[in-house]
């Protein structure tokens, strides 16, 4: 069952091609937010999160919570929370400094302008840079 809920959660980071992929910047503890194109053509649509923990074992037990929303003339079309949290641990660091987290996925039924917004639920515990944006087209949703 483990292994089955893994597969699910990464089909969004593995299935599909990229799009694109634009820089996140900081706003508020969570992100401006990001204005895209979306067709019918790519649906469905993973939006990804991309980032870089540093080596900071005063994070251990620490995360960050945010809430995704996704837009489209000002109407909600698709919202999820999601978590990152420090993976390292006071002996260790990260084993895998670079984050790839799948935020949303979505049906894209109207080709148009979209709107992202990620917003914190939570004051910030964990030091990212670089943080990214990676949209893929045609991806796989579970069945």
């Amino acid at each position: 069952a483990c292994a089955a809920f893994l597969l699910t959660a990464c089909e969004g980071i593995f299935t599909g091609t990229e799009a694109e992929t634009l820089p996140l910047a900081p706003e508020g503890g969570g992100y401006r937010p990001v204005t895209l194109q979306l067709t019918v053509e790519m649906s469905p649509v993973a939006l990804n999160f991309r980032a870089e923990q540093g080596n900071h074992p005063h994070e251990m037990n620490k995360w960050n919570a945010y809430q995704a929303s996704l837009s489209r003339g000002g109407q909600a079309v698709a919202s999820r929370d999601f978590n990152v949290n420090y993976t390292g641990t006071v002996d260790l660091p990260p084993a895998h400094p670079e984050l790839v987290i799948t935020m949303l996925t979505h049906r894209v039924a109207e080709s148009g302008e979209y709107t992202l917004v990620i917003r914190p639920l939570k004051p910030p515990g964990v030091d990212l840079r670089n943080p990214r944006l990676e949209v893929r087209r045609n991806v796989q949703l579970p069945q």
